[in-house]
């Protein structure tokens, strides 16, 4: 099939891009940057040829983009949890895949793949986060774009119009260029000080899995599909247990009740009010941290056959990416340094 990717330069989308190449699919890219191909793809010994300049906002662009594609995967945003980029975020994200979306059906795609978030559905309270929650309310501006352009999409998916969504939770694993995607703040303060909390739990990824599930996703004929993605869930005792078998270092636990953490929020919150900082501390972050529960991950499973590598290898090429890049230095790997490629 002729796919046509959007966000395709960036972590998710290159690594997707690698998985439907090696599929066997031809993939046509709409990109702001040419330069970005090169950049995020020929790392994982990928080239495109095929490409138009645009923004996905661009109706004419994105239609132009579309001509002679029978399938689209849809991963563009503007990936953000700083502040001072929460307009960007909302007028960027919920627009764009209005446009993508919409062009694509006109063009008859099928499927039409949109990469989603475990943010667009996860409220505190809920038990279990499935594939058929309602989208949720937010406060951050990421979150609320991300709500924002599920309502549309379901929408359509009601309408009938052939569009699988997946929905990935914090997404990590081996670098495109120097792409290594947003959630990875998730783990690079904590193999930098080289301590943990007690409090909280996360839910983990690998790119590589969830490119094989986007692959796996590309079938026609098969109408409206959503797919959790959450991955691996792990409570912070079980993270510092696994980060020292991979790192060989120590990794003490620091004894922090999530009340605590969810109140440090609101104080963050507060500051940020009147300083100009950022900071993963914030109100709702805590929230994630603290109150997060597992996700129901049964369809990728059932529906797609695709197994999840384990935790250990994501971490592992997770921390190496984060040297490679000079987010950290190689005593933060530790034992996992004996991994790093030689180039």
């Amino acid at each position: 099939m002729r796919v046509l990717v959007t966000g395709g330069t960036g972590f998710i989308g290159a690594h997707t891009v690698k998985a439907l190449n090696d599929a066997g699919h031809s993939v046509r890219l709409l990109v702001r940057s040419p330069k970005r191909i090169e950049e995020s793809l020929h790392p994982l010994g990928v080239t495109i040829d095929d490409y138009v300049v645009g923004d996905m906002r661009d109706e004419q662009i994105v239609g132009r983009a579309l001509d002679g594609c029978d399938a689209v995967f849809h991963a563009a945003a503007e990936v953000s949890v700083e502040r001072r980029r929460g307009a960007e975020v909302l007028a960027s994200n919920p627009r764009g895949t209005e446009v993508v979306i919409d062009a694509a059906i006109a063009q008859g795609c099928d499927p039409i793949i949109h990469v989603s978030s475990v943010a667009a559905l996860w409220q505190p309270g809920v038990p279990l986060i499935h594939a058929n929650l309602p989208p949720a309310t937010s406060e951050a501006a990421y979150g609320q774009s991300k709500s924002l352009a599920e309502e549309h999409v379901r929408r359509r998916q009601a309408e009938g119009a052939p569009i699988v969504i997946t929905y990935p939770a914090a997404v990590w694993g081996p670098p495109a260029g120097a792409a290594l995607g947003e959630s990875i703040r998730a783990l690079e303060p904590y193999a930098r000080y080289g301590v943990m909390l007690s409090a909280g739990a996360l839910s983990v990824i690998d790119v590589r899995d969830l490119a094989l599930i986007h692959a796996a996703a590309l079938q026609p004929g098969r109408g409206p599909r959503r797919y959790m993605c959450g991955g691996h869930f792990v409570r912070m005792p079980e993270y510092a247990r696994v980060l020292r078998e991979v790192t060989g270092r120590r990794f003490p636990i620091v004894p922090m009740p999530g009340g605590g953490l969810r109140a440090l929020g609101y104080a963050v919150d507060a500051a940020m009010h009147v300083v100009p900082i950022d900071s993963v501390f914030t109100h709702e972050g805590m929230n994630l941290l603290t109150l997060w529960v597992p996700t129901d991950d049964r369809g990728i499973r059932e529906d797609l056959g695709i197994n999840l590598r384990d935790l250990h290898e994501t971490i592992r090429d997770a921390l190496l990416g984060l040297v490679s890049v000079g987010r950290l230095e190689p005593k933060h790997a530790g034992t996992a340094l004996a991994h790093l490629p030689t180039p």
